[in-house]
């Protein structure tokens, strides 16, 4: 598995798509902390948004950094399609990693905040940060062209249900936070919400380890199911 996550990170990095998406991340980084100083947790809820929506852009080009051809010799020299999306969807993690550390510190070194800061502020920025990147790979990996035939529909599959996430998670629509049907809403909110109590916090609000949490397993239950839909489609 080791080697197989070292040969798709080096791939990655060998087609340069990596260059556009991080480029327009690191571009909005600058441009929000340009006028300081900035609020802390509103400003990490800010640029958490914008890496769910670039860590979209980032999974889909590192799962099709293969092309068709050389992806049926990789999956034959695998002989195992569990581990192939495994180790693909954790270069995927590994980004968003690297991403939300960069998003955490950079504030950090212009010093770019009007408020004394402490740990909690940087836990709280690092968790929105890491968990909006892990779910929009969760929710991402499902337009790939291991599901969708079409490269366009690929494309448009992305920013739509990652666009829609955000309208669901905005809205005030009592039904969709209730009952069955709020644990099957993408949990944007609950990211959302933590990042919104304000600077004056001490310690990370109780509910913010239940809420950061079911981020992290509701994505992980999606990356499963996906891994389970791409195997039943053939064996290798």
């Amino acid at each position: 598995m080791r080697a197989l996550i070292h040969y798709f990170f080096f791939t990655y990095i060998r087609t340069h798509r990596y260059v556009p998406p991080m480029s327009l991340f690191l571009m909005m980084l600058i441009v929000n902390y340009h006028y300081v100083p900035n609020p802390i947790l509103d400003s990490y809820s800010f640029t958490a948004l914008l890496l769910f929506f670039v860590m979209g852009w980032v999974t889909i080009t590192i799962m099709h950094a293969e092309d068709e051809g050389q992806k049926q010799i990789t999956l034959i020299h695998t002989k195992n399609k569990r581990n192939y999306y495994f180790a693909l969807i954790i270069n995927c993690m590994i980004v968003g990693l690297i991403l939300s550390l960069l998003a955490v510190a950079y504030p950090l070194v212009i010093h770019a905040f009007n408020s004394e800061l402490h740990l909690v502020h940087i836990a709280c920025g690092f968790l929105a940060h890491l968990s909006l990147a892990i779910l929009s790979i969760a929710l991402s990996i499902f337009f790939t062209r291991d599901t969708v035939k079409s490269n366009i529909n690929s494309w448009w599959g992305v920013i739509s249900i990652l666009v829609v996430t955000l309208v669901l998670a905005v809205a005030r629509v009592e039904f969709l936070r209730t009952g069955f049907i709020s644990w099957l809403v993408p949990p944007l909110r609950f990211s959302m919400e933590i990042m919104s109590v304000g600077d004056d916090i001490s310690s990370i609000p109780a509910q913010a380890y239940w809420q950061f949490g079911w981020i992290f397993i509701y994505s992980l239950i999606f990356m499963l199911l996906f891994i389970k839909i791409v195997q039943k489609k053939g064996t290798f």
